[in-house]
């Protein structure tokens, strides 16, 4: 294909290249009638569009061209903080394995994915936004961050060590904790071993899972669209910007270090949830992705944002989230430092969270017309609780 057929400039789409314009005649430059030649000249776009009485002429950089096709494609969507930071984590660790790929194979590939995700999610966005009444559709736009949450914790196996070649923070986890608590609390807990208390804490472990449809899908059923999206944007915030720390603090878990395994005399037991929780442990863990935790990262912002949008079920929630991290320990695929962070991590990320998507007005409790209407709907179900209980 003929480059002027990939750029080919329209100057009534583009009002905002034709801002200097420097005015000659056709006659004087002998054009004649060819319109829209574009031709490139030191990294420019020189773009030249003629009409019968005047010819204009602008020199655009490539990322004037770059901004005006934004404008055209996506300058009607509404990015949610959730579209935000699966497109800011892909792009940057897209970008930053250009120059750090250290014992990372195949690296062009990977950045080859990245831009394909967020190619395809820029395409999701805009097609849902532009076709909410679609189900199938906004579905795939609602729900598409658990793709990409998949996809991050999974590449990450190939990926997490890119920056320094090691994992370097696992013998500092590893003494601080030596140092903090006077043992290492992985071998010290292993006194406490039976096959029920194994059973309980890998229920709670593996509980985890269910956090997100937990609070989501009766949210989504329930027709509540912003708030949907309000739950992903918090949580995605929480996840992602983990992981960032899993790159930056590459730890491996107690599970995978020769020297502590040595010191266990005995591995957990139990039953049905045991063997669930080895399944996934087998197929599923990452290599250097143990602090701080993303298991209590995550269930304490999926807790949390139940407490806002579903109360009864955060009050169910916030307890588990409690067994989810002692499990972490007892278990032991976390150093004690592990789930402690994740708790402080997963606090901050849903305050700046919660404070971004209330000033992006996607918060659907902070906007006034939303929260006067919750309230009128909470007194009726009151008048018609108490005309019940009197026998009306």
């Amino acid at each position: 294909m003929k480059l002027k057929k990939l750029f080919r400039y329209k100057p009534r789409a583009y009002p905002a290249l034709l801002g200097t314009q420097q005015r000659q005649t056709s006659q004087d430059k002998g054009v004649g009638n060819k319109k829209n030649t574009p031709n490139f000249l030191f990294g420019f776009w020189k773009v030249q569009v003629d009409t019968p009485a005047l010819t204009i002429r602008r020199y655009v950089s490539l990322w004037d061209f770059l901004k005006s096709k934004w404008e055209l494609y996506y300058g009607h969507v509404r990015f949610r903080l959730m579209d935000i930071n699966c497109l800011v984590y892909l792009t940057l660790i897209g970008f930053l394995l250009i120059f750090f790929h250290r014992g990372v194979i195949n690296w062009p590939i990977h950045v080859a994915i990245h831009a394909v995700f967020v190619v395809s999610i820029l395409e999701i966005i805009r097609l849902g936004e532009k076709h909410p009444q679609k189900k199938l559709l906004w579905i795939l736009r609602t729900f598409y961050p658990v793709i990409v949450f998949l996809y991050a914790w999974n590449e990450m196996n190939m990926l997490v060590c890119m920056f320094y070649g090691t994992h370097w923070t696992t013998e500092s986890i590893v003494g601080l904790d030596k140092l903090i608590f006077g043992v290492h609390p992985t071998v010290w807990i292993q006194r406490f071993y039976n096959p029920w208390l194994d059973e309980l804490m890998n229920i709670f472990y593996s509980g985890y899972y269910f956090f997100m449809p937990l609070v989501t899908l009766p949210l989504f059923i329930k027709r509540k669209r912003e708030e949907t999206l309000a739950a992903f944007s918090i949580v995605s915030f929480a996840y992602l910007s983990n992981y960032i720390l899993f790159y930056l603090f590459p730890t491996i878990s107690p599970a995978m270090i020769q020297a502590i395994q040595e010191l266990q005399p005995t591995q957990y037991s139990g039953y049905i949830a045991a063997e669930f929780t080895r399944m996934v442990q087998a197929s599923g863990s990452v290599k250097g992705a143990a602090f701080p935790s993303s298991h209590v990262t995550g269930v304490l912002a999926w807790s949390l944002v139940a407490l806002r949008y579903q109360k009864k079920l955060g009050y169910v929630l916030m307890p588990i989230t409690l067994g989810v991290a002692i499990s972490t320990v007892y278990l032991g695929y976390h150093h004690a430092l592990d789930p402690i962070c994740g708790f402080i991590w997963g606090a901050i990320c849903y305050q700046v969270a919660l404070r971004l998507i209330k000033r992006r007005r996607e918060d659907p409790l902070s906007i006034p017309e939303n929260a006067a209407n919750l309230r009128k709907r909470a007194s009726v179900k009151r008048k018609r609780w108490s005309w019940d209980y009197q026998g009306g």
